[in-house]
């Protein structure tokens, strides 16, 4: 996957062949529906604030909490891991443009408790936000993970501690093993530096759990089972799958960089997770499916072993098994 100037997906990944006259149209489309008035997320899906602290606060470790997005808060050991963190107003490179947030944030960074370890998958704006990176408190006492060419945002943001990890690196801290997986997707910042940085996957072992992030990908035909057999022999089966469910249409724009809900629930059979919660809806308009249609998809797909969250709700990763 390293070429002379950059990176590329799997061997044998879809690969996207959107035109610039088709990339061009569906762009101004998403962009028209993202600053539509009125776009928000029904109070149904959301958590109220106070809801949402209190929870937090009474929840006992092992637990896992969904800001939005792909940021979650896991509590494992006494170690606290930020995923994608993304507590930002737009998922955009400026303040006044781009995507908007679709509800109040229910959980702030003042509410989070002292990390010791975040991830970021990749360099998208809704994944890598350099205000939300540079607002977090204590860096001296964080470890950042990322992939390779990623590093140089973090020291950017304040870390000291970073480590740039390629596919199947592991790596441990503080009783946490992490290990970077493929995705099937592609990083930028801009127009000038398409996928010279690296995209990944990943897994997280601590408190008893095995919990696999998928940051954004498409499907594969083989690539979830060779990550299923390594994940299986370095950290032990899955426990809960974290998965990119939002961002699919239209298909013939989407395909080759987002799983539709129904390939997300295929790739946890594949990886065989106990249990699967979709994320990467409900907060950012990105795309043209209706708001809530990935959830909704997802939960048909997965059926008792999904696991839904709603937005800043927290939950506990000892409770028994919804499936069967």
């Amino acid at each position: 996957h390293h070429l002379q100037d950059g990176f590329r997906n799997p061997e044998g990944s879809i690969a996207r062949t959107v035109g610039l006259g088709e990339r061009w149209r569906v762009m101004r489309q998403i962009t028209r529906r993202a600053n539509a008035p009125n776009q928000n997320l029904s109070p149904e899906y959301l958590l109220s604030r106070a809801e949402a602290q209190a929870q937090l606060q009474q929840t006992q470790a092992p637990s896992i909490s969904w800001i939005g997005q792909a940021t979650f808060l896991l509590r494992l050991n006494g170690v606290h891991v930020l995923t994608d963190p993304m507590f930002g107003g737009r998922a955009s490179p400026v303040s006044f443009l781009g995507p908007k947030r679709l509800h109040e944030l229910r959980l702030t960074l003042a509410d989070m408790p002292p990390l010791d370890i975040v991830i970021v998958s990749h360099a998208h704006y809704d994944h890598l936000d350099m205000p939300t990176l540079r607002r977090i408190p204590n860096k001296e006492g964080i470890l950042a993970v990322v992939p390779l060419g990623l590093g140089r945002y973090m020291r950017a943001a304040g870390f000291s501690q970073i480590r740039e990890l390629d596919w199947y690196d592991k790596i441990s801290h503080k009783g946490i093993e992490i290990v970077a997986y493929p995705a099937v997707h592609w990083a930028n910042r801009s127009p000038f530096d398409v996928n010279r940085t690296l995209w990944m996957s990943y897994a997280i072992k601590g408190g008893g759990q095995v919990i696999y992030h998928s940051g954004d990908t498409e499907e594969h035909d083989s690539l979830f089972q060779r990550i299923r057999a390594d994940m299986t022999r370095r950290l032990g089966k899955c426990d809960l799958a974290l998965l990119s469910v939002g961002a699919y249409a239209p298909r013939s724009f989407m395909r080759g960089s987002h799983v539709d809900p129904e390939g997300a629930w295929r790739i946890a059979q594949v990886l065989g997770c106990r249990e699967a919660a979709p994320m990467h809806w409900g907060t950012f308009v990105l795309s043209l499916e209706p708001v809530v249609e990935p959830l909704e998809r997802f939960r048909a797909a997965a059926g008792k072993a999904a696991r839904l969250f709603k937005i800043g709700e927290t939950q506990s990763l000892t409770r028994p098994s919804a499936r069967p």
